[in-house]
């Protein structure tokens, strides 16, 4: 589809970078959301694409399929990148990944923001936290302050085991301030609506 450059610029970029933190782990990293598997939408307006009527299971395919290496687990993995992380991305973040999740229901999301709750240093983990299948609704549990429930989603490693190892901690360290400078810089993008 004919999507906003800015917004699938963003998209493209996440997305990247998760793969390219994935693959650095040591895991195995495809591309799985519609647009990759159909590429000719994305030269085609809405209304054509609404004309298509693909199944929702197609339309709401998570970006990525991650395997371990020896091919024992799978995830399928949205990748979404906010600003920042307050109520309104929240709630949009919470709407977005229910409406994926009657589809695909065992599918985790990866969150990037540009502006961390923490501002006394980078670390990488501060801008990224995954949601697991069946956790979304801690993204609007108003019983939590925004940064509770930020600070609630785990981290990338607790997920994925893999980053566990000595190999991944140091080229995560050495690459973490060009991780989050770019995470800034997709926030400066701003889309013509002013989104």
């Amino acid at each position: 589809m004919a999507f906003e450059f800015t917004n699938t610029l963003k998209g493209v970029v996440t997305q990247s970078i998760l793969k390219a933190l994935l693959e650095r782990g040591g895991y195995r990293v495809t591309r799985l959301e519609i647009e990759e598997l159909f590429s000719e939408i994305k030269h085609i307006d809405l209304q054509q694409y609404q004309s298509l009527n693909l199944p929702l299971q197609l339309r709401f395919l998570p970006d990525l399929l991650v395997a371990e290496v020896d091919m024992t687990h799978v995830f399928m993995v949205e990748v979404k990148f906010r600003s920042r992380f307050d109520e309104y991305s929240a709630h949009s973040l919470f709407d977005e990944l229910e409406r994926q999740r009657k589809y695909w229901e065992q599918s985790y999301a990866v969150i990037m923001i540009a502006e961390s709750f923490v501002t006394d240093r980078q670390y990488h983990q501060d801008f990224i936290r995954v949601v697991r299948p069946q956790m979304h609704n801690i993204l609007i549990d108003n019983n939590l302050s925004l940064e509770q429930r930020w600070n609630s989603l785990e981290h990338l490693q607790r997920v994925f085991k893999r980053f566990n190892n000595d190999k991944y901690i140091y080229d995560i360290q050495k690459s973490a301030d060009t991780l989050t400078q770019t995470l800034k810089d997709l926030a400066k993008l701003q889309s013509p609506n002013g989104v």
